[in-house]
């Protein structure tokens, strides 16, 4: 009987910095300092390792938070949100120090999204056989997914993968790409096709699988059984060019070069002193 593989946990960082940040601001009234966002990432993971006991290998991915290939691409990606407020900005550092006490890889690269580098190690890990858990509730992730690379939803905790997204959106999870592309994205202010909404986005690739196939076909598109289907077709004419540009901007890369092998995620021993020492300045204890 061949040997059960248990996934590689990849933990989307950035995100849930600000999740619990935002979501946890009442442990930050009984601290010296703010630690919402660091309570809330080590109560995560310490659920994270509970429940998936067998999975020994675990790192956490975040932004290094300098401008990436996408701002050159597009001067306004991501310029709708407001800068890192500084109580949780003081965090990061105290959470790497106790993500490192505690024995957990962290990994940030700079001038890289979060979102490359754990799509990138994810196709890395999966090329040498291994399964991965991707713990992220960031819609961009579904492109990801594979049979052997599935995403833990935390806020509804559902697990990812090629036959939920079908049966949610009726595509494949690369053609995910294709639909942010259409619709956009408002979050990453990733502008899209206007007037192109979620029904329209799925309906078009319900018929060509793909924005350059639709752009192939672009002609046929008045004459389909679609409300509004002469202006959709003059909507996708007159944007073609940020239609593909908000493709680019969607489209997680896979090809950054991550120096880390699998061995290095094994969870490390924790050194207890330092973990007490910790709780014990944030008068968590």
């Amino acid at each position: 009987m061949q040997k059960k593989k248990h996934p590689i946990i990849i933990i989307d960082g950035t995100l849930y910095l600000y999740y619990y940040y935002y979501g946890l601001r009442h442990f930050d009234n009984n601290s010296v300092t703010p630690c919402s966002a660091i309570w809330g990432i080590l109560k995560m993971t310490s659920n994270l390792l509970k429940k998936y006991s067998s999975s020994k290998k675990i790192i956490i991915v975040f932004d290094s938070f300098k401008k990436t290939f996408r701002n050159k691409l597009f001067e306004k990606y991501k310029n709708n949100r407001p800068p890192m407020p500084n109580a949780l900005y003081i965090q990061i550092q105290p959470l790497f120090n106790i993500l490192k006490t505690i024995g957990i890889k962290t990994l940030a690269i700079p001038g890289i999204e979060a979102d490359d580098i754990i799509g990138s190690l994810a196709y890395q890990l999966e090329e040498k056989g291994e399964k991965i858990l991707i713990v992220s509730h960031d819609k961009d992730m579904i492109q990801l997914v594979t049979n052997n690379i599935n995403i833990l939803h935390k806020k509804n905790n559902c697990i990812i993968t090629p036959e939920t997204i079908k049966k949610k959106y009726g595509i494949q999870p690369k053609e995910f790409i294709d639909f942010l592309a259409l619709m956009g994205d408002s979050s990453d202010n990733i502008p899209g096709v206007p007037k192109i909404g979620i029904k329209t986005a799925l309906y078009l690739l319900s018929q060509f699988s793909n924005i350059r196939n639709i752009y192939y076909n672009i002609e046929k598109i008045p004459f389909l059984k679609l409300r509004n289907a002469k202006n959709i077709a003059i909507q996708l004419k007159n944007n073609k060019e940020i239609a593909f540009l908000s493709y680019q901007l969607a489209t997680i890369k896979l090809d950054i070069p991550i120096h880390i092998t699998s061995k290095e995620m094994f969870l490390k021993k924790c050194s207890i002193q330092n973990l007490f020492n910790f709780f014990k300045n944030f008068k968590l204890m």
